[in-house]
């Protein structure tokens, strides 16, 4: 066959094919027209269009069809609106066929406690290292998705390329292009929706401006690169699951940051985690130097050590880190959008991102490949020399000692399972020191890899460097704002209300490996002739959320009582069996094996003290209709958090009504409208709180968290006694003539001689201010055990504190202080609280409850669901919701 000068040419134009602007994001990349392009598929090139999450699914299907021999396309996770989370995973064709093999001799390399050094040695020379990207944990972060696309088709489509050689050779690469598919399909439709005909490039345009609650969240508007410590949402365990699975030696987690920056690598900002060692903060400078060798070959302007630290254990980036990883975090300015015109008149283009996560991404791959062998051995080190971290440090186990409430503790018990931590429970009691503790307490060996993961989330304190608090101190007082990123404090045990003990040598208890939770059987409730009775905690409150559900009849006892020698405590739930059907017995078991609540049967409503279970003062509870205030001014965060712990935690039908709709809507048909984090001052009107008032007279119970605390406690609305102080102790909206008076001490103090010395402090501090802030700190709350909010408390629990909100507590004629925060020498329990902050928090108000005719306000100062993982506050707010329309 003869060819002529037309065909050649055609040929020669396919062997030298590059999609649509690839010069620009791997300059003399060349590329095999048998792997799909993202046009070729979807119909626009990458950078053209936002792509949507169902475009990235069937893109990334057709590059795992194109390429068998290199790819396997996993899904590890469904979102709460039924989405799939695919993770690609590529590699040389050689190791592809051994996936399998590499999982279990990775899994090998992680235990040294089962390796001998020889093998080890043989595993570090075979292994691929094994990289992580992942991409887009916000939804409205959107260039790292279309990045992780162009990633994908570069490492299976590029020809002759040595860095894509040297990848495939030496690196397994597992590409996640979208953590949240839930929130950037709302993006997507958000942004298409007010797009002009041609990108608008204006901030303030439609296409940029998201509605309420924008796509950075989740489906329960959680921010996900906060619950990797959580684990509430199904998208984070499916991540934790694929972590333990592969465990990665490098992650990175491609995030975007506000349009007039520019690109953000490794290292991070100050503080360091100290679970971190020296060697990983080594390769944080490795790559970090690699991608700024990289940055600065292609012009791209870049920053560092700035703004985002690595302090907090709960990120996409930092979880990994505890296990061995090195784990960074990579910003890219975002153009929420197509275009986004900036202040010195230049305009970012969403290509632009894609090709700046695109360099980064592949310069992190290359430089992991080309350190395998070195990477691998710093894991195995990493993992072998935690096993003895901790005895060094003194602590030999943790023990988890359940109290009160037993699920409390199962329920830590079964976070840790879940992070890939061993756990162990006892099958007798034993003695920590002097303490006795109980059978069923929960051990936990720092004898294991995950050592310094363990002591990250059960030691009460992480502490930050001096020098660093020092610094935030000084920024402080010339009001410069602080540096801190995150919380200050996490310590599970106190959030859970748990109490930890350290062992310095290994506990000898029989006892047993918990295994995670599998749905739990319906063991047979023994017979009761009386009453079944369940002592109050999250377990209970959770049986007793579905038993109303399911038509049982619940009473509480709103006092406490003695019985068959055991006491019971206020709030004590009774199911008599009289008062309900024949297969009560069936059903209240069932619910209570899957909530793993205590139930004690009764033969006789006999007591031996305290209220009798006949009494006017057992109390018969209903299935709260409950209202949820939705859309602003809520906080995104706050909604979320409540509707979650209502609908997932706790079974809990809720109807959200949008703020816009609570002047038409009829409150009547509620017993429980709760107002999450918000200024409702421009959305609720006089004849809103006015109609807000009659309902709560006939028996409404309104719940108020936070600012929204702030909001009704205010003057105008004044539906609550306590009120938001100022700076100066004063109550927030007190009158000028008190103001006045602070003007004149205030001149008093500093005299009218201009010889006096010079006050820096003084001279730079308002007048009238806000009460300083709290960072994220954990704080200590004494409850009122007497009064059914704290139903299921032993009178003391922990609350995690963040801003700047103060309440008076309530006069006792008013209200009643249910949680009032802890004396000023007992009051921090974690973290950082400036000395001015704990004069004005100390004995302040942390929960009140005010009746207001037949009704309740039920008004917390924090926010009690934060994160869905302080559990301890999230039963009281479960206990102002389930039992407020029944006290």
């Amino acid at each position: 066959m003869r060819w002529t000068k037309g065909a050649l040419l055609f040929v020669a134009i396919i062997l030298c094919w590059r999609p649509v602007g690839a010069q620009d994001l791997w300059p003399g990349a060349t590329y095999d027209p048998r792997i799909p392009t993202l046009k070729s598929i979807i119909g626009h090139d990458i950078g053209e269009e936002i792509s949507s999450p169902e475009e990235i699914t069937i893109y990334l299907k057709a590059l795992a069809a194109a390429a068998p021999d290199r790819t396997r396309l996993l899904e590890y996770a469904r979102t709460w609106e039924g989405r799939p989370l695919h993770v690609l995973v590529i590699a040389s064709p050689e190791r592809m066929t051994r996936l399998d093999a590499i999982k279990a001799d990775i899994a090998r390399l992680a235990d040294p406690r089962r390796l001998s050094s020889d093998e080890a040695g043989r595993l570090i020379d075979q292994l691929p290292v094994i990289v992580h990207l992942e991409h887009a944990v916000h939804g409205n972060e959107i260039s790292s998705s279309d990045a992780a696309l162009a990633e994908a088709y570069h490492l299976l489509a590029a020809q002759n390329d040595s860095v894509v050689q040297t990848i495939l050779r030496d690196a397994l690469l597992l590409i996640d292009p979208l953590e949240n598919p839930d929130g950037r399909a709302r993006f997507v439709t958000h942004t298409k929706f007010g797009r002009a005909a041609t990108p608008d490039a204006d901030p303030l345009s439609a296409e940029h401006d998201e509605p309420w609650p924008g796509g950075r969240s989740n489906h329960y508007l959680f921010d996900m690169n906060r619950d990797y410590i959580s684990l509430s949402q199904p998208e984070t365990r499916g991540r934790i699951k694929l972590g333990l699975e592969f465990f990665p030696q490098v992650v990175v987690d491609l995030h975007e940051m506000g349009g007039q920056n520019t690109y953000y690598f490794a290292p991070p900002a100050d503080p360091l985690n100290p679970y971190i060692t020296p060697t990983q903060a080594k390769w944080l400078e490795t790559f970090g130097r690699a991608n700024a060798a990289r940055f600065d070959e292609r012009g791209f302007a870049y920053f560092i050590r700035e703004v985002y630290d690595s302090f907090y254990p709960g990120y996409g980036e930092s979880w990994p880190i505890y296990q061995g990883a090195v784990g960074m975090t990579y910003e890219q300015a975002s153009a929420r959008g197509l275009a986004y015109k900036r202040e010195d008149g230049t305009t970012l283009t969403y290509r632009d991102g894609i090709v700046h996560h695109f360099n980064a991404a592949i310069t992190t791959a290359y430089t992991a490949a080309t350190n395998r062998i070195q990477l691998l051995r710093d894991f195995a080190e990493y993992r072998r020399s935690a096993l003895t971290e901790g005895e060094k440090a003194g602590v030999r186990d943790y023990v988890l000692v359940p109290g009160s409430d037993r699920g409390l503790a199962a329920r830590l018990a079964e976070n840790l399972l879940t992070q890939g931590i061993e756990v162990r429970q006892a099958d007798e009691a034993f003695a920590v020191g002097s303490q006795r503790v109980p059978a069923g307490s929960y051990i936990v060996s720092t004898d294991q890899p995950s050592s310094r993961l363990i002591r990250n989330l059960l030691e009460i304190e992480v502490p930050q460097p001096d020098a660093f608090i020092r610094e935030q101190d000084r920024r402080r007082k010339k009001r410069l704002g602080d540096q801190i990123y995150d919380l200050t404090a996490w310590s599970l045990p106190l959030v859970f209300d748990v109490e930890v003990l350290k062992s310095a040598t290994d506990v000898s208890a029989k006892a047993h490996a918990l295994k995670p939770a599998s749905a739990a059987a319906a063991a047979p409730l023994p017979a009761a002739k009386v009453a079944y009775v369940l002592p109050w905690g999250t377990g209970a409150a959770a049986t007793i959320a579905d038993a109303l559900r399911d038509g049982i009849r619940v009473r509480q006892a709103s006092r406490p009582f003695t019985a068959g020698g055991r006491s019971f405590a206020t709030g004590t739930a009774i199911v008599r069996v009289a008062e309900n059907a024949s297969d009560l017995v069936r059903m209240l078991g069932t619910i209570a094996a899957k909530h793993g609540a205590e139930i004690v049967p009764f033969d006789s409503g006999w007591v031996d003290s305290g209220i009798s279970l006949g009494s006017s003062e057992v109390v018969p509870l209903k299935k709260p209709r409950i209202a949820l205030a939705w859309d602003a001014p809520t906080q995104s965060l706050s909604a979320g958090w409540a509707r979650y712990v209502l609908e997932r935690r706790y079974g809990l039908t809720v109807t959200a009504v949008r703020v816009s709709t609570l002047p038409r809507f009829d409150l009547r048909e509620f017993d429980v409208l709760i107002l999450p984090q918000g200024n409702y001052s421009g959305a609720i009107n006089d004849d809103g709180v006015r109609q807000l008032r009659e309902w709560i007279r006939g028996g409404g119970t309104l719940v108020t968290i936070g600012e929204a605390s702030r909001w009704a406690a205010s003057d105008k609305v004044d539906l609550l006694d306590a009120r938001s102080e100022m700076r100066d102790g004063k109550p927030e909206g007190g009158d000028d003539k008190d103001k006045d008076k602070d003007k004149d001490k205030d001149k008093e103090k500093k005299g009218g001689d201009s010889s006096v010395s010079f006050n820096y402090e003084k001279a730079i501090l308002p007048e009238r201010e806000r009460p300083e802030n709290t960072p994220g700190a954990v704080l200590r709350v004494t409850l009122d055990t007497e009064h059914w909010l704290a139903s299921g408390t032993d009178g003391a629990i922990q609350a995690i504190v963040e801003g700047q909100r103060v309440f008076t507590p309530v006069r006792l004629d008013q209200g009643t202080n249910v949680g009032v925060f802890a004396t000023k020498d007992r009051l921090v329990a974690s973290g950082l609280v400036w000395d001015e902050a704990r004069d004005q928090l100390a004995q302040k108000a942390f929960l009140v409850e005010q009746p207001l005719g037949d009704g309740h306000i039920i008004a917390f100062a924090e926010d009690p669901n934060y994160r869905a993982f302080a559990e301890a506050t999230e039963l009281l707010f479960i206990n102002g919701v389930l039992l407020g329309p029944a006290y």
